[in-house]
């Protein structure tokens, strides 16, 4: 077969469908280009889920009757004049070829109109040529863009999208995502005519939050804050009673683009590390302004991953941030196990399963110790705030230890506490765990093939292993350090997961070890315990857990009951 050039229409149909994916990603293409031109004002309708139509609205700059010519071509833009602009991106568009590609798959008119003309500009593109003429218009100044009858002329394109509703949601979670980041402009969403958001100019990201999750759930939500010279971080997280069964509410923001990272989701979810259960997630919303030479937003075709040139610095700064704000108040109150944000929108898909306790491959590893927050004095005076004087009054069930204070009751699981307690006592019996010990017989395992493989195998060394390659994906193992001889464990599966770390440590395969034992040998829940053996469990834990009130498995072991919601119970 001969090789031939195809033409220039069919060229255009084809790069438009790697970025008109669906109609959210020509609201996204849209939106960004209202914002780059200086909107402060962006109004949005769509129709049949934006199959039929898309408009956006702004009052940013307009576009100059001179420059309409150029609308639909491809690699023109405002943007960028050089090469050396490529690496210091301050604006959200700039491939020059967003516009051009859309109106390739659909009926797109533009109407713009500047502060001192009198009438508008009008260039609409159906098939090849544009057409353009003026028009009167109804708004002082700015830019309309209209898309209508999306694939129209593609219909096998066309049978990929989804249900009309399907693909409003789309829409909507996009909306939310870019009202969250610019809480100081106004946001007006319609529906089929019908408005959804109106969202006025908020000086906070918390007010921006409450507008559009409705209700006031402050009290379960700490702000975050952090400044630095290449990188910054604000935004909010929920506690440990705000929970949901999937990720979709948490939100990672660089620069003011919405990202899927998971060096940053790796840490917070390390930040909430025995605080929630295993599927539970939290409520987060992180956004990190950094310079535009620390981050690549340049390695994902439409911009949902970005690379640091400090992927560990960015981990530290989103654990210890986050830890810092979820330190207090840990406790769980039975009134507030009923509560969860209300969202007014449906489920599209969680961005990623959570990290899994039973997964060695999901296990992460803080950089920043809850000591390097606080000192032994501190937690415990954060602790002994929260619980006060108490007294011991017996056992329910056999499972739960039942504590008073002048304010509350408190409930205790005694299998999770004393399985903890044991937990924290391993840890500390381990003095020095990296000293070896030599095999009988090398172990013999393999693992995939990774970059930088010698290099890794060096830094598992300098932890108290012997190991060396002696195949292009096998790898002999000749001393452990002697915790591994104690406990059975599959090897394979640990180095598996420790040569894809971008910073070798065994800590938290430790961590799951321990916590393996303590379970299998702590008290039972169904145990029958004497007045004194509670009484001794209890203090055992205030001397040897500093504050976290959950189990190693990330459940609570400590929930209160407020005696103002007893007494509403007898409507006292």
């Amino acid at each position: 077969m001969s090789i031939r050039k195809l033409p220039e229409y069919l060229i255009n149909r084809l790069k438009a469908w790697e970025i008109v994916e669906r109609p959210a990603s020509i609201l996204k293409e849209l939106v960004e280009n209202s914002l780059d031109a200086g909107a402060t004002q962006i109004k949005i309708d769509i129709h049949d889920g934006g199959k039929s139509l898309i408009s956006v609205e702004d009052n940013g700059s307009w576009i100059e009757l001179s420059d309409m010519d150029l609308l639909f071509e491809r690699y023109a833009t405002s943007k960028i004049y050089g090469e050396q602009d490529l690496f210091n991106l301050s604006s959200y568009g700039f491939r020059g070829e967003a516009l051009a590609s859309i109106a390739e798959v659909s009926k797109t008119t533009v109407i713009s109109k500047t502060e001192y003309s009198e009438i508008g500009t009008k260039i609409t593109k159906l098939w090849m040529d544009p057409v353009i003429k003026h028009q009167p218009v109804g708004f002082a100044h700015g830019t309309i863009i209209t898309i209508q009858d999306l694939f129209y002329n593609v219909p096998a394109r066309l049978k990929f999208l989804k249900s009309s509703q399907t693909e409003f949601f789309y829409c909507y979670n996009y909306v939310v995502d870019i009202a969250l980041m610019h809480p100081d402009k106004l946001f007006v969403f319609k529906k089929n005519d019908k408005e959804i958001f109106h969202l006025v100019p908020r000086d906070s990201l918390m007010e921006r939050i409450m507008d559009i999750y409705k209700k006031d759930r402050s009290k379960h939500i700490k702000e975050i804050k952090h400044e630095g010279e290449e990188i910054s971080m604000y935004g909010i997280v929920g506690n440990a009673q705000l929970l949901f069964g999937s990720g979709e509410n948490i939100k990672m923001y660089v620069n003011k683009r919405p990202i899927q990272d998971k060096v940053m989701r790796k840490a917070l979810m390390d930040a909430y590390y025995r605080q929630i259960a295993p599927n539970e997630y939290p409520l987060a919303i992180l956004m990190i302004d950094a310079k535009p030479s620390f981050v690549d937003v340049n390695v994902h075709p439409r911009k949902l991953e970005v690379k640091f040139a400090d992927s560990r610095k960015v981990y530290d700064m989103v654990y210890a941030n986050i830890q810092k704000a979820l330190w207090e108040n840990r406790i769980s109150t039975i009134s507030q196990q009923f509560s969860r944000l209300e969202v007014p929108s449906a489920p599209i898909g969680a961005q990623g399963a959570m990290f899994g306790a039973q997964d060695f491959a999901t296990i992460a590893q803080p950089a920043v110790t809850q000591a390097a927050m606080f000192s032994p004095a501190e937690q415990e005076q954060l602790r002994d705030k929260e619980i006060g004087e108490y007294k011991v009054i017996g056992q329910l069930r056999n499972v739960y230890i039942i504590l008073e204070s002048t304010d509350a009751l408190y409930y205790i699981d005694q299998h999770a506490l004393a399985e903890r307690i044991l937990f924290e006592k391993i840890k500390k019996s381990i003095a020095d765990w990296s000293s070896s010990e030599i095999l009988l017989q090398p172990i013999t395992i393999e693992v995939m093939h990774i970059p930088n493989l010698d290099k890794k195998l060096d830094e598992i060394n300098a932890l108290g292993f012997d190991c060396s390659m002696i195949g292009e994906n096998k790898i002999a193992i000749y001393s452990v350090p002697q915790i591994f001889s104690l406990y059975k464990i599959d090897m394979e599966k640990i180095f598996n997961h420790i040569l894809y770390l971008e910073v070798i440590n065994f800590d938290h395969i430790l961590d799951k070890i321990f916590a393996t034992h303590a379970c299998k040998v702590s008290i039972k829940a169904g145990d029958r315990l004497s007045l004194p053996e509670m009484s001794n469990l209890v203090k055992e834990w205030l001397t040897a857990i500093s504050g976290l009130f959950v189990c190693q498995h990330g459940r609570p072991f400590f929930i209160r009951t407020e005696k103002k919601d007893i007494d509403k119970f007898f409507d006292r």
